[in-house]
């Protein structure tokens, strides 16, 4: 058998959490770590467990799943929204931000642990140490990368994965892109799109002074964005080891 992956869930149905865990934990595949009501105490329990995949409702108990996804975003290989809430504001919500790891409640269990091993492909595929995940949200940070924007974890994962295999910069289209979205639940053109409108928010908002001391071109291209960070932080990390 392979590695079990953990899962949090974060939903108000205290009697739906209780009666799922088996559900999760049915085929070993899975275990759930913890449940909530609270998608702030959901934002500290996944910081602190660094779940695998974290499944979340719609609705609450203080904030909509939709913040809590936000929040999540970059920190949890795997994001999905299980809900009975399926009105239409929802719906249309979950259209605009493409989330493609959905579910309505009722829904079949084997619907269910498939979802969470469509949820689970980033996971297995991709896990940063979490070093290097802090050097590279300084790096970001200090080029004027802003981090509430779309674009903020598909450009900090993209760093991370090329740091660890530079000859992905080589293939964005065919490598890097599919497998970010695989791993966030979307399309490889929404992906490029939003790295690309992270380097230009970069642009409007750096310090050029700054960004002339990590780039040789003003304002590059994605990958060039992408091997450049990579390139100084993987040896910024090469001579701290040595």
């Amino acid at each position: 058998m392979g590695r079990t992956f953990d899962v949090l869930l974060a939903d108000p149905d205290e009697e739906y959490c209780l009666l799922i865990k088996p559900v999760i934990e049915s085929t070993g595949e899975f275990r759930m770590v913890a449940h909530t009501d609270s998608a702030a105490e959901a934002l500290e329990l996944a910081r602190r467990l660094r779940p695998d995949v974290v499944i979340t409702d719609a609705v609450l108990k203080d904030r909509d799943g939709f913040a809590l996804i936000d929040d999540l975003t970059g920190m949890v290989p795997g994001i999905a929204m299980v809900t009975g809430h399926c009105r239409q504001s929802v719906l249309l919500e979950v259209i605009r931000r493409e989330i493609r790891l959905f579910l309505p409640k009722p829904y079949q269990e084997d619907a269910l642990l498939a979802l969470l091993r469509r949820a689970c492909c980033g996971a297995a595929e991709y896990r940063a140490p979490a070093h290097w995940e802090t050097c590279v949200t300084r790096a970001l940070h200090t080029v004027g990368v802003p981090a509430h924007i779309k674009g903020y974890p598909y450009v900090r994962r993209a760093i991370l994965m090329v740091m660890e295999r530079p000859e992905l910069c080589h293939a964005l289209t065919k490598e890097l892109y599919p497998a970010l979205a695989r791993q966030f639940g979307t399309t490889p053109s929404c992906v490029e799109r939003s790295i690309r409108s992270a380097v230009d928010a970069a642009w409007m908002r750096g310090d050029p002074e700054i960004q002339r001391g990590y780039f040789t071109v003003d304002k590059p291209s994605n990958g060039s964005f992408i091997a450049a960070l990579a390139e100084k932080l993987r040896g910024e990390r090469e001579n701290t080891v040595a």
